[in-house]
């Protein structure tokens, strides 16, 4: 029998138990002796016949198994790593099945495992990312032209590079045009990961490649790439208390001043007992039972005129009905007066099936208190919120999540509208000096959209002065988007009304005192009060970001 086996990382102790024992009885190894650590050889029997396959070609390599197979022996073709990853394990197979000949294969550990052990880092982590990209720059051996380096990276994701160290310049460049990383997204590579003489870089793509080069690594290392390098992630809902799982109930934050759950039997009696005692802010929320059942019961005109009245004091309400949504709609409907001031109100099942927002789904928090409360019930959230059902962007809900005060919540709905139609709405102002580089001025601007949780695919138009209508950084920044770059004169960016940033430099150098705000608000038919993100620099490049109103 023929057995590729993967050796591991590097460091002899991390083959797996498989794999030794096929190693311990073997009559014949066949391995890479440029990548595999020799230790392994040691416990191979004395009578054993070893052959280091780095000289030799694949009819050579597959003679000396078809020999084996011919002779009765066992044999191990061990492998670096895994063989599954850049093994070249697949035509040495093939051969065998044309001769007849059977086989296993015995997995190992990756480096790319090893190498996010020794960098104490988790390669998916919640709310950063839960996808690993498997690559590596194209070199000698080509790669597929849809993987290219800078197609991969346009996902963002966590990025782990073979083969690449040598070229680390160019897959920098590659990386960074993909337009998801900045120069500030976390970089690492891993030298011989596992082995005793295993160095570890760390870095940004801002300055890896110098790093790298420092410290003399060319060969044998894998590069990763992406958020979860750095310090930011979300803890895990496996654990969270909040969340329910088969195994445990989940404790619940509502996130609301004072809740009044409202019902009409008792079954929905005990379910409001059972969410109220998993309520994890008893000590900031006031609690209010209704029981709108049984003889004396409170009318529910007047349960509703209460709560309606502590929303429009201010008091940040949730109204939950647990019965039928007709009966929770009339209650409710002489009290409503518009989103800005209605509370949070939901109605659910007592079957604990659905939880339906029925009024201040957004500025309310209706709809993420469905979600919880669903979460903590296995109940169905019902959420009908265009935006919410399509996953589209809401500026009101990216309003107040941001500290951002809605100038005019008629205008805001006309955005949600065009979001919806699928029309850009926000536009990006943005200065620089003379001859800024094009993937740095990119990699600024997105770094800026992620900052701000903004996505670059909503910019409609990019907009400057005219003395930088042939500035080729920002030419190519509005190519890439394929959007219109237009330009202002100093005059016409200085008549938009409205408090901007202002800077005497500036106005000595453009006309204006502000070029990057004043450009976007003018773009987007707008003033400074729909300026979402104002004037952001760094390294002599501005941008700002306006929602067009």
């Amino acid at each position: 029998m023929i057995y590729f086996v993967g050796a591991g990382s590097g460091a002899a102790d991390l083959i797996t138990v498989r794999g030794m024992r096929l190693l311990e009885r073997a009559d014949m190894v066949v391995w890479a002796g440029s990548l595999v650590n020799g230790e392994l050889l040691s416990c191979c029997k004395p009578t054993c016949e070893i052959h280091d396959s780095a000289r030799l070609t694949l009819a050579e390599t597959d003679a000396l198994l078809q020999r084996a197979a011919r002779e009765g022996k066992t044999c191990v073709r061990l492998h670096t790593g895994d063989p599954a990853l850049f093994g070249a394990i697949r035509e040495q197979m093939e051969r065998l099945d044309a001769a007849g000949i059977g086989y296993e294969v015995v997995p190992g550990v990756s480096s790319l495992f090893a190498a996010a052990a020794a960098l104490k880092k988790e390669l998916t982590v919640p709310g950063v990312s839960q996808t690993v990209i498997v690559s590596r720059m194209a070199g000698r051996t080509p790669v597929p032209g849809r993987e290219s380096i800078r197609a991969l990276s346009a996902h963002g994701a966590t990025m782990v590079l073979f083969l690449s160290a040598g070229m680390i310049a160019p897959l920098v460049r590659e990386l960074l045009a993909g337009g998801a990383y900045t120069e500030q997204t976390p970089c690492a590579v891993v030298y011989k990961a596992s082995w005793q003489d295993e160095i570890i870089v760390r870095g940004t793509l801002g300055d890896i490649a110098a790093r790298t080069a420092d410290a003399g690594i060319t060969k044998t290392a894998l590069i990763l790439v992406g958020d979860v390098l750095g310090d930011r992630y979300e803890l895990s809902k496996l654990y969270d208390k909040h969340f329910s799982t088969a195994f445990r109930s989940a404790r619940i934050r509502l996130g609301f001043a004072r809740a009044a759950f409202v019902c009409f039997t008792e079954r929905g009696a005990h379910l409001i007992e059972d969410i109220i005692a998993r309520c994890d802010d008893s000590a900031e929320t006031r609690f209010v039972t209704v029981h709108c059942f049984g003889e004396g019961h409170p009318s529910l005109a007047d349960v509703c005129a209460e709560q309606f009245a502590a929303a429009r004091r201010g008091t940040r309400t949730l109204i939950v009905f647990v019965g039928a949504v007709g009966i929770a709609v009339r209650g409710i409907a002489p009290f409503l007066h518009d989103k800005a001031h209605d509370p949070a109100v939901l109605c659910m099942d007592e079957g604990r099936r659905f939880v339906i927002p029925l009024a201040g789904g957004h500025l309310g928090g209706a709809n993420e208190a469905a979600q919880t409360l669903a979460q903590a019930v296995g109940a169905l959230p019902v959420v009908t919120t265009a935006t919410d059902g399509r996953g589209a962007w809401a500026v009101d809900v990216w309003a107040q999540g941001h500290g951002f005060a809605l100038p005019d919540m008629a205008a805001a709905k006309r955005v949600s509208a065009a979001v919806l139609a699928g029309k850009p709405v926000l536009s990006v102002g943005i200065g620089c000096k003379k001859g800024t580089d094009s993937v740095s001025l990119a990699a600024f601007v997105r770094s800026v959209f992620a900052e701000h949780e903004l996505s670059i695919a909503l910019v409609g138009v990019v907009a400057s002065i005219d003395v930088k209508k042939s500035e080729r950084a920002i030419v190519d920044f509005a190519s890439s988007l394929g959007v219109p770059f237009v330009t202002f004169s100093a005059a016409e960016l200085n008549g938009v009304p409205g408090n901007f940033s202002a800077s005497d430099f500036v106005r000595s150098a453009t006309g204006t005192g502000c070029v990057c705000e004043r450009a976007a608000a003018l773009a987007g038919g707008t003033t400074a009060d729909w300026l979402l993100v104002r004037k952001t620099a760094r390294d002599g490049m501005t941008v700002a970001v306006a929602v067009r109103s």
